[in-house]
């Protein structure tokens, strides 16, 4: 499997077991691949059998990370894969193994996307038997890097309102493990993302990144085992979902699909890497949601209930709110928590999805209707997956959480989370959302979700619960596509839990944070622009209130604005009591985002200086036809040794072209062998300057 930037290459030896060969940068000829077949030890009798498995299993004589270990009615826990067959069909490859005694075959699906160095990798594991089968461990895929090297592993770590925090260490001859556990959410504490560069060399614009990232939001598990044998001298990452809690119990003809696990090969550092998830995400994972702007899909300007007044809304307030959306510019005005019967505080009314008819006499009907009028785009908030002990939905079926028998459950953020693994209930989420989207007129829903799994005890274990439970959100925010192709969505989870791959192909805005602090979003937002395109950087309000509400911290508006700028714009300040000049400022930047909207909604997003190096940061954004960029520059608690900046080299232009801003004009080349020159100052300093192409 080769592209003009990456070659895959894996073969079936004499044996008949397919080993993996190659991942890296193209090589020259088809000779190649018969050297690059006798570096591959073989399995024969005895302990010196080890091998780069293209699917690792529990093997007589491979003792690394497995990705498949299965239990059998006899007791026998070892397989043996051979080769089988294949099919090719377009971008897409099916490998068939089959155990040597066993009835158990693995078939392995490779996904291609045009000429881009990535290759999506999948297991369909089956029972052809008539005994059950017991999956101990059932993972995607095992990647193999080259030989001969010390690899430096960046992942992304952190906590709510604290999310994407970079992490990096060397990787030594062990085992090391990022995992998650908590069933409703990936990217809450470790994001289900990789990238390995050689002895920690590589840059932003320099130097070999591979990568990869894993389709799933739930329990995931990726290994990173690192061998330095006689037989072996290289680096295996295993990924899929997690064995805590998922043990699936396969009965004859039935069959375990692994998500999608996504690796890449960048040449020229980090920032490629970035170009290429970009370019794949604007090609073929984002037309889906792009439902505006003959498929640019240029995300609308929202105004969001929850910084301001949280839970204290009521009918007239809101009507009050509609006319001060207008006057700034805002495109979607958006109720979030505390819309619903009782809900006053959290610790009441989630699950019973009504408006409450003392708040809203007129229903949710007279909000969307007086939205409309004015112009506007109407959504609500929900949280389909969770419910109070006091609400109408619980006092009627008790059954219906994940619980331990025998226990009083415990609550966490007065919640208990409903068994979402169950299709009864599923069904009844997606009757009443229907219900609510049509009923009240919804251009767009946020999709919420705020805490964890406990207490599911053996019998979650045995039902894959862990799996089946994200296969039930995905299969709604499936039908939600489906059936409202107009309809958009947000995801968020307590912020930034669910901002990861596995929702990518169902969202229009990811939140990717709770805290709207400008000078946290700083570190959050460049992590997170190292993989997701600026367009789904969602939040209730990037343009956020002061004090924050978070921290306590007291920020600039002009900082608070130029902050929104760099993802999707949301305004959370309180519009009605916001003296004139505010508003103006507020309207006036807004008018000015949207001249800029669809460059900086589908550009690529370089970090030209980092705040993990100094006390400011600099982003590019360049829109992909190389017409027009901005540079955003960010400085707090500047020194005076500060105060002259060095000239920052741009990336990405057009050598030959020039470029204006504020009747200053240079070439591409300049831009990006001179660069230009920004200006900061102390405390909560920033620049916006726009770029076009003359």
């Amino acid at each position: 499997m080769v592209s003009s930037e990456m070659e895959y290459a894996f073969a079936v030896n004499q044996y008949g077991r397919l080993i993996n060969l190659y991942w890296g940068a193209p090589n020259r000829s088809e000779s190649d691949y018969d050297i690059l077949l006798s570096y591959n030890p073989v399995i024969k009798p005895g302990p010196r059998g080890v091998q780069r498995a293209e699917y690792p299993s529990r093997d007589s004589f491979d003792f690394g990370e497995p990705c498949l270990r299965a239990a059998f009615d006899d007791g026998a826990e070892t397989l043996r894969l051979v080769y089988s067959s294949h099919v090719l069909s377009g971008g897409e490859l099916r490998v068939t193994l089959r155990d040597e005694y066993y009835p158990l075959e693995v078939e392995l699906v490779y996904t291609t996307w045009g000429d881009l160095p990535l290759i999506g990798r999948r297991a369909v594991i089956k029972n052809t038997g008539s005994t059950p089968v017991r999956l101990d461990s059932a993972k995607s895929a095992t990647f193999w890097l080259p030989y001969g090297r010390r690899w430096r592993l960046t992942h992304y770590a952190g906590d709510w309102a604290s999310e994407y925090q970079k992490q990096q260490q060397l990787l030594t001859q062990s085992s090391l493990r990022l995992e998650t556990s908590q069933l409703t959410d990936a990217a809450a504490h470790h994001t289900p993302f990789f990238a390995l560069d050689a002895d920690g060399g590589s840059t932003e614009e320099l130097g070999e990144v591979y990568f990869g990232m894993l389709h799933w939001s739930g329990d995931f598990q990726m290994t990173f085992e690192t061998q330095h044998t006689q037989q072996l001298d290289c680096l295996g990452v295993t990924g899929g979902v997690s064995d805590y809690m998922s043990r699936p119990v396969l009965c004859g003809g039935e069959s375990f699909v692994t998500p999608m696990f996504t690796c890449g090969f960048s040449s020229r550092g980090f920032g490629h890497m970035s170009e290429i998830l970009y370019d794949w995400q604007f090609d073929y994972i984002l037309p889906r949601g792009d439902k505006t702007d003959k498929g640019h899909g240029e995300r609308p300007i929202i105004c969001n209930t929850w910084y301001p007044y949280e839970f204290d809304i009521d009918e007239k307030k809101l009507l009050d709110y509609i006319p001060k959306v207008k006057r700034i510019g805002g495109e979607l005005f958006v109720i979030d928590d505390g819309w619903m019967s009782g809900r006053t505080n959290d610790r009441a009314g989630l699950g019973d999805w009504v408006a409450d008819p003392k708040r809203f006499p007129g229903g949710l009907g007279k909000i969307a209707d007086a939205v409309h009028d004015a112009g506007l785009l109407f959504g609500i908030w929900v949280e389909p997956e969770m419910v109070n002990p006091d609400s109408d939905l619980y006092r009627a079926h008790p059954d219906w959480i994940l619980s331990e028998p025998n226990r009083n459950p415990l609550t966490m953020r007065s919640q208990y989370i409903l068994d979402m693994s169950r299709e009864d209930i599923r069904d009844w989420a997606i009757d009443w959302l229907d219900e609510l989207i049509e009923s009240a007129k919804l251009d767009y829903l946020k999709w919420d979700m705020n805490r964890q799994a406990n207490e599911l005890g053996l019998y979650a274990l045995e039902r894959a619960v862990s799996v089946k439970y994200m296969r039930s959100i995905e299969y709604i925010w499936r039908h939600l596509n489906e059936k409202y192709p107009d309809l958009l969505l947000e995801n968020c989870a307590g912020g930034g839990g669910r901002a990861d791959f596995g929702m990518l192909g169902f969202a229009d805005r990811m939140n990717r944070s709770d805290n709207a602090d400008p000078i946290d979003v700083m570190t959050i937002h460049e992590n997170y622009s190292t993989f997701f395109v600026p367009k789904l950087a969602g939040g209730a309000g990037n343009v956020s209130p002061s004090p924050n509400g978070i921290n306590g911290r007291a920020v600039p508006l002009e900082f608070r604005i130029a902050s929104g700028m760099t993802g999707s714009m949301s305004i959370g300040i309180d519009l009605l009591t916001a003296d004139d000049a505010t508003l103006e400022r507020l309207k006036s930047a807004i008018a000015e985002f949207k001249l800029h909207r669809r460059a900086l909604q589908n550009s690529y997003v370089y970090r030209i200086a980092s705040v993990y190096d100094r006390s400011y940061q600099v982003l590019e954004y360049l829109e992909r036809d190389k017409n027009e960029f901005t540079v955003f520059a960010f400085g707090h608690n500047l020194h005076q040794w500060d105060k002259q900046l060095p000239r920052f080299r741009m990336r990405g232009l057009d050598p030959d072209a020039v470029y204006e801003s504020d009747k200053t004009r240079m070439s591409g080349a300049a831009l990006m062998n001179i660069g230009i020159q920004l200006t900061l100052r102390g405390d909560y300093s920033c620049a916006v300057s726009h770029w076009h192409r003359i």
